[in-house]
């Protein structure tokens, strides 16, 4: 065992770990579900690292002391290895779906499993059957501890599969890389579980936590933080990437939300913010997943899709009015919803952001003009 590498180790995770949650601090918007989720994974890992020091430190000292300092260490180290799995299960499901429903229908269920096995880890510090302080006061594993181990790795298979699975229904999420968050984590864990006297798992998981916090702070300055959306300044980003690429199918839709400053005027900002969140989730359900949809600006929005035929941009529009008639009839809200909506095929060969942009403005306001004049029609039937 060599303890120099161990305690520098785990004393840059350690450190690590407190730059990531001192920087979440000063830049902190919100507290909530996520966000607790997250710093309970970082307090879990910040702890486990300095407590991993300690076991290894005692290992061998003979005292009473160091025997429990070795017991109880190893016996939070396998905790804080469970609990955070589970919380990183709810964090990715937070994430992916925004459904806190759906999280306390699902993982109320998942908590069972995780919840044997912490309560088996305290049976242990008895009947020793994961690990155990010989009468040396050396640390040793029993082979049943494997089963913990299982039990880690399946709770990482299962977010890889949710991952895929909510790529796969929702399309790609650019900016949350499971990957660059599990690969430092699973390499370090799988080190020291074969090599017993390294100390890799811990600083994994530090990394894995900032690089997946770095991926989620550029998440922050591409995404409309009321709607979800992409914003803006992505649209620009998307609009260079496809001039760049040349692409001959990309077709562009403006949609605008009719009357939104009725709705403004009428019953209160917080009712428009609603309205724009439930714009956000009809784009949601509505639009393939092959479609990118950006908050444009206010109750504008912009929907980049590739496709073959001016008629596929056409069906987009459709859907979307029917889309926004059932939500209508099934929501009980203050306002109706409607959509101005003008498209036009992005012409990557003499098309740049300004002349794009500038045609699909042009037909989504031949749209709302029509709108205020069947309005207008309908009030003047009604006088």
């Amino acid at each position: 065992m060599n303890f120099q590498a161990i305690l520098v180790a785990n004393l840059t995770g350690f450190v690590l770990i407190m730059f990531l949650h001192f920087s979440r601090l000063s830049s902190r918007t919100k507290t909530d579900t996520e966000e607790r989720t997250y710093d309970w994974m970082m307090r879990l890992s910040g702890l486990a690292c300095l407590v991993e020091i300690l076991t290894f430190a005692v290992d061998g000292v003979h005292h009473s002391a160091a025997y429990w300092v070795n017991m109880l260490g190893n016996t939070y180290l396998y905790y804080a290895n469970g609990a955070g799995a589970f919380l990183w299960l709810m964090y990715l499901d937070l994430k992916l779906f925004h459904d806190r429903e759906r999280l306390h229908r699902i993982y109320y269920k998942i908590s069972f499993p995780i919840t044997a096995v912490l309560f088996a880890l305290l049976l242990n510090l008895k009947f020793h059957y994961f690990f155990y302080v010989d009468e040396n006061y050396v640390y040793h594993r029993q082979p049943t501890i494997y089963i913990f181990y299982i039990y880690i790795m399946l709770c990482g298979v299962y977010s890889v599969a949710l991952y895929i699975y909510r790529q796969r229904v929702y399309g790609k999420l650019t900016f949350f890389p499971i990957y660059m968050y599990l690969t430092p984590i699973v390499a370090g864990s799988v080190l020291q579980m074969i090599f017993y006297g390294i100390s890799l798992a811990w600083l994994g998981t530090a990394i894995g936590l900032v690089a997946l916090n770095m991926s989620l702070q550029q998440h922050n300055s591409y995404v409309d933080p009321l709607t979800g959306l992409y914003n803006r300044m992505y649209l620009e980003h998307a609009l260079f990437k496809i001039n760049q690429s040349g692409a001959e199918d990309y077709y562009g839709l403006m949609v605008d939300l009719n009357d939104f400053k009725v709705i403004n005027d009428t019953y209160g900002h917080s009712a428009g913010d609603r309205a724009l969140r439930d714009v956000a989730q009809i784009f949601r359900d509505t639009v393939d997943k092959d479609a990118t949809v950006y908050r444009y600006a206010g109750d504008e929005f912009i929907i980049m899709t590739r496709a073959e035929s001016d008629e596929a941009a056409t069906a987009i529009e459709e859907a979307l009015h029917q889309a926004t008639e059932e939500f209508n009839r099934k929501h009980t809200r203050l306002y109706n919803l409607s959509f101005a909506i003008g498209h036009s095929h992005y012409e990557a060969e003499w098309d740049n952001t300004d002349s794009f942009l500038k045609r699909i403005d042009e037909a989504m306001y031949k749209d709302k003009k029509r709108f205020h004049e069947q309005a207008d029609v309908a009030a003047a039937t009604e006088a």
